[in-house]
């Protein structure tokens, strides 16, 4: 049982010590303008079955409004996050009646608007 615990330490020493040395001889370059683009990226919007999920990175502090509407532009939910530098959502539409859902979000510097749209039928 020693010999065994012996030999994983061993094996893992081997594998950390690789990867310090292959991180050595090619290490990670900065990419000029990388964190501008970041700064200028768009929310991200994932439909997963009935579900919606809502990740933005707001590096730039502006106020961020995420609404969601019906297919009859009612406002079923909205909510404000101002200074706030990770906004982070997720919408389950599983006991939602049928129709046409819209998740909206509005960045107020620039006057952006991104949206994702979702049909639920029953």
């Amino acid at each position: 049982m020693k010999k065994n615990v012996m030999t994983i330490s061993a094996a893992f020493l081997m594998i950390a010590g690789t990867t310090v040395a292959t991180a050595s001889v090619n290490p990670v370059k900065p990419v000029a303008g990388m964190i501008e683009k970041i700064a200028d990226a768009d929310p991200y919007m994932r439909k997963h079955g009935e579900k919606v999920y809502l990740n933005y990175l707001n590096l730039e502090g502006n106020t961020v409004i995420v609404k969601v509407t019906d297919q009859e532009n009612r406002v079923l939910y909205i909510e404000r996050f101002k200074d706030s530098p990770v906004v982070e959502k997720a919408f389950n539409f599983e006991s939602a009646k049928s129709g046409i859902y819209k998740v909206e979000v509005e960045v107020t510097s620039g006057d952006r608007t991104y949206s994702e749209s979702l049909k639920v039928v029953r």
